[in-house]
């Protein structure tokens, strides 16, 4: 069964914020179920909606924003060393549009190799990137996006360690 109400920031993919910093007082909304929106109680449990991309391009690989947002990347580098490229900065912007500085998401990049292929990500424009960038076979790695500047679009990318599979 569905929640009707609940207490706490309500926020929507294209900006829309709404709270109260009075405590007394209600906000009410109607919510319905349209497209493949979520709608989360602030105070509950976090919630992920993950998506994988599977990737297997026998060559380097600039990937989008929109693959960056599933979450997960499943990377084959099919036959060799790869020095794949984060999207730029601007391109996270317009996936993200209701970003602010400090905004983050995580991503995992997962190296599926069956040989030992290395993957090394890459800078883009307007990306500052922290950290070991290199997955080697069979690991994957998490990394943080976060906007730092959202009016010059301007992305710090932190590598968040590695994990063997």
């Amino acid at each position: 069964m569905a929640n009707t109400s609940f207490t706490g920031p309500v926020r929507s993919q294209n900006g829309f914020q709404g709270y109260s910093t009075d405590a007394s007082a209600n906000v009410s909304l109607v919510l319905s179920s349209q497209g493949t929106g979520v709608v989360l109680n602030a105070s509950s449990v976090p919630f992920f909606q993950l998506t994988a991309t599977t990737v297997t391009t026998a060559s380097d690989v600039t990937y989008t924003a929109a693959q960056l947002k599933t979450g997960l990347i499943l990377r084959d580098p099919n036959g060799g060393a790869r020095a794949d490229l984060f999207p730029t900065a601007a391109s996270l912007l317009t996936a993200v549009p209701s970003a602010v500085a400090g905004t983050s998401f995580i991503v995992t990049i997962r190296n599926t190799a069956d040989a030992s292929e290395t993957i090394t990500m890459t800078t883009n424009t307007g990306l500052t990137l922290s950290g070991t960038m290199t997955i080697a076979q069979n690991a994957q790695k998490d990394f943080l996006v976060t906007f730092t500047d959202v009016g010059t679009a301007a992305v710090t990318i932190y590598s968040m360690g590695s994990v063997t599979f």
